[in-house]
């Protein structure tokens, strides 16, 4: 008979609809591992691995059956593979199982720390941006308050630390959600804020801090400042995708290729957007997580170019994607394109009516 651990790792795999083999890399053992505990052939007694598989999988250990002990501190070691492992979720579109784990990880990390330990903190730090990155791609725009909260947290510990690259990052961020809500005055001062007040910040923490500060601009119809803005962008970028960056690859080339690709096409010039589109697909990695943020941008660029039933034919592929990876952020595109179908459909239906009247009134047949 398995043990309490061993049930319970059979329900969460089937409840992911994960295999054996996906399961066990996850929790760095062995697939025969996992299945003689499954099985009951090995039983999971060991605290400290329960504990680990906790951590892993961003459950509470009395979901494996451990009761009444306070989880063991972590230590930076620690803390870098299990931030490593929520990245690595990120990129599979795993968004569910990467929230649980760095929502569990960042709990309980804040209740360790209890005072000034540089080395504690700047984990802390990494913990924030990659809970409030994970969360911001699991949620739509009005949810986007959840995600301010982990960077509101990054920008202290940032300025407790005295670190430009951490707090640039917490203002980028900050700053972009507000964009996302609508605040498009609080966007840009924060983004601002983040180019002209983190002198020392890296080139990654720079760089993206220009796009997203460009993404406001175009919003806000200056389209002068936003070329200016995704210029210096571009050439800040590295030419390479780097998840080891300070913005763990969510800033390269490929990123201000799909920025140029997805704004040109809210410009209404398709043909080049769908062009940088083309670029960015070459620039990034052929993981579901990147392949999902190029694929939506190609499809409101059909859509905003009138291909509309590629576009549609695209849109209805990526719905059902996009619910099941979790990655909720990329519903906005959906929902954005939707509205623009039924802007072109209220304008088409008035230019018709508008069209039948005048026929009408000359006695021709109603077509």
């Amino acid at each position: 008979m398995a043990s309490a651990a061993g049930a319970f790792l059979k329900r969460y795999r089937k409840q992911h609809g994960l295999t054996q083999e996906q399961l066990a890399s996850d929790l760095n053992i062995e697939p025969r591992t996992l299945r003689a505990y499954e099985n009951g052939e090995r039983s999971l007694h060991d605290i400290n691995e329960l504990y680990r598989i906790a951590d892993r999988l961003g459950v509470e250990p009395e979901q494996l059956g451990v009761v009444g002990r306070l989880h063991p501190p972590r230590s930076p070691q620690d803390i870098e593979e299990l931030l490593t492992h929520a990245w690595s979720l990120v990129e599979a579109a795993r968004l569910y199982e990467a929230r649980a784990v760095i929502e569990h990880l960042t709990q309980s990390l804040s209740r360790q720390i209890t005072g000034e330990q540089p080395e504690l903190l700047r984990a802390l730090a990494r913990s924030y941006h990659t809970a409030g990155y994970i969360v911001s791609l699991a949620t739509r725009a009005p949810s986007s308050q959840e995600a301010l909260i982990y960077y509101r947290n990054l920008e202290e510990v940032a300025r407790l630390l005295r670190d430009d690259t951490l707090l640039a990052i917490a203002l980028t961020y900050q700053g972009d959600l507000h964009r996302r809500l609508g605040h498009l005055e609080q966007a840009t001062l924060y983004l601002e804020a983040a180019r002209d007040t983190t002198p020392q910040a890296d080139q990654a923490a720079r760089g993206n801090a220009l796009q997203l500060l460009a993404r406001t601009y175009l919003r806000r119809g200056e389209v002068a400042r936003f070329e200016t803005a995704m210029r210096q962008a571009e050439e800040l970028a590295p030419v390479g995708f780097d998840p080891s960056s300070s913005t763990h690859g969510c800033y390269s080339l490929g990123t201000v290729y799909e920025e140029y690709g997805r704004s040109y096409a809210d410009m209404g010039q398709p043909v080049k957007a769908m062009e940088f589109l083309q670029r960015a697909e070459t620039h990034l990695p052929s993981t579901p997580h990147w392949r999902l943020l190029v694929e939506t941008a190609k499809m409101l660029a059909l859509i905003k170019g009138n291909e509309f039933e590629a576009g549609i034919t695209l849109a209805l592929a990526l719905v059902e994607e996009i619910r099941r990876c979790g990655t909720l952020r990329y519903l906005d595109r959906l929902y954005l394109a939707n509205r623009f179908l039924k802007e072109q459909e209220q304008r088409i239906g008035k230019a018709s009516a508008a069209l039948n009247e005048a026929l009408l009134l000359e006695g021709a047949p109603d077509y």
